[in-house]
């Protein structure tokens, strides 16, 4: 191998890292459990003397039709995360029970964060996302529903999923 040739893999490999946490900063960036964080520094950030005394509140939620949506699946993908980290614990211990919990809570926490997004940007997609997504939430609240007398992490989920159905089933 000549000096060049080891010299671009390195170059390649410095870059596809740099593009990877860049994409993943990004993802970070665009997750809705993260929204409120942002807009929380964002405003801490602005000068707001110019306008002071005048109620601010409503800029750090979600607005239109879909804003008690957005909430609502933002609370959900935040119990599915939860439950996937306390699932993930559970696992490593050897303890296999809750693997069926863990995909479904994954698939749920990826649903609703995809939802949440569309509902934040009054999307005229929210409401068809939103009902494909009731399978999902349905699918994770029937793998938490054994657990929820043995774990409070999973009756936090299938709480919020069977509250973020019947929100989805509203629409």
């Amino acid at each position: 191998m000549t000096w060049s040739n080891l010299m671009n893999r390195r170059e390649f490999a410095r870059s596809a890292l740099g593009l990877a946490s860049l994409g993943s900063l990004v993802a970070l960036a665009d997750d809705p459990r993260n929204v409120a964080k942002a807009e929380k520094a964002k405003a801490a950030a602005v000068d707001h003397s110019a306008h002071a005394g005048m109620d601010h509140s409503s800029h750090h939620a979600a607005s239109g039709r879909y804003a008690a949506l957005a909430a609502t699946f933002s609370d959900c993908a935040a119990a599915a995360e939860d439950c996937i980290a306390h699932c993930q614990t559970v696992l490593a211990s050897g303890d296999k029970s809750l693997a069926e919990c863990l995909k479904t809570a994954l698939a749920c926490d990826t649903t609703c964060v995809a939802v949440a997004r569309l509902a934040r940007l009054d999307s005229e997609f929210t409401a068809s996302f939103a009902k494909a997504s009731i399978a999902a939430m349905e699918a994770c609240a029937t793998a938490c529903k054994p657990h929820v007398e043995h774990h409070a992490i999973c009756k936090a989920c299938f709480d919020a999923c069977g509250k973020t159905i019947s929100a989805a089933k509203a629409i």
